[in-house]
């Protein structure tokens, strides 16, 4: 079964079959983000005793909003999507009237954008997955997620650290030299020349990454210094949206968390669940 058949046969997928405005690879897209939620996302934050029913929800950099959808589905009053694409938008609005979910979409962007006003202190959970890596301020960009948070509210986080294998992004490039493996830790010149071809908008961002270097030791104490609480910390050789995306299980390395270096270059994946005081 191909990848698209796999993501796409899940019910809450199925009922968007036929809607107007939504294509196949809509639908895949969706498919993964919701089966991540529905498959991961979900049961870690109940085993983390984190409640969503009756609860007004976030998730930052939304795209499709399939993560969204799986954790509305578990009885939030209110959700909120916000993504910096309009296309990106425009999809998730189709999507979720067609799916009867209640959500509000924005465009919104965390670093240079102030919160507005309705927003301040309205949420009780808010995520951002595959987001903060993208964010030019870590430490900014998490002060800006506090304030959409009511006292007590949690946190979920994903990224790729920096100078995992692909913690460059190299692979959007989509040409010869993105395929290889740690080339962010090549010298400017080097690095420079490997990444020129392909699209502008991936070259821009793959060169934007390499000025933001969101590391483990970088994000810890961005939290530290924000004053979130750190309630827990996962590292994965293999990421569960791999299993999504390529069939094979996920795999934790937690036990390099306490060695540095090894833990940035072994981890392709940090999540974190933090609590604001």
């Amino acid at each position: 079964m191909s990848l698209l058949e796999t993501a796409t046969k899940q019910p809450r997928v199925r009922e968007l079959e036929g809607v107007e405005g939504i294509t196949a690879n809509d639908r895949y897209y969706f498919g993964y983000q919701y089966g991540l939620g529905i498959q991961h996302i979900v049961p870690y934050l109940r085993s983390k005793s984190v409640p969503l029913k009756d609860k007004n929800i976030c998730e930052i950099g939304c795209g499709e909003g399939g993560v969204l959808a799986a954790l509305a589905d578990e009885g939030a009053t209110h959700s909120l999507g916000i993504d910096i694409r309009q296309e990106a938008i425009d999809r998730a609005e189709i999507i979720f009237r067609a799916l009867h979910i209640n959500s509000e979409f924005r465009i919104h962007d965390v670093t240079n954008q102030p919160t507005p006003p309705e927003w301040r202190e309205q949420f009780d959970f808010v995520t951002l997955r595959d987001v903060m890596e993208h964010l030019d301020d870590t430490e900014d960009s998490l002060r800006h997620v506090m304030d959409f948070l009511r006292p007590g509210g949690y946190l979920y986080v994903v990224f790729p650290p920096y100078y995992s294998p692909y913690g460059g992004h190299q692979h959007s490039l989509a040409n010869t030299w993105g395929k290889l493996p740690f080339i962010q830790f090549l010298g400017d010149g080097m690095f420079n020349a490997m990444i020129k071809s392909g699209r502008s908008i991936d070259i821009d961002e793959v060169t934007r990454l390499r000025h933001i270097r969101l590391t483990i030791d970088k994000f810890r104490n961005a939290v530290e210094n924000v004053g979130f609480q750190m309630i827990d910390e996962e590292l994965y050789f293999l990421r569960p949206v791999f299993k999504l995306k390529f069939g094979v299980p996920a795999l934790k390395v937690n036990f390099l968390k306490h060695i540095p270096f090894v833990r940035e270059v072994a981890a392709l994946e940090a999540a974190y669940l933090l609590r604001k005081p």
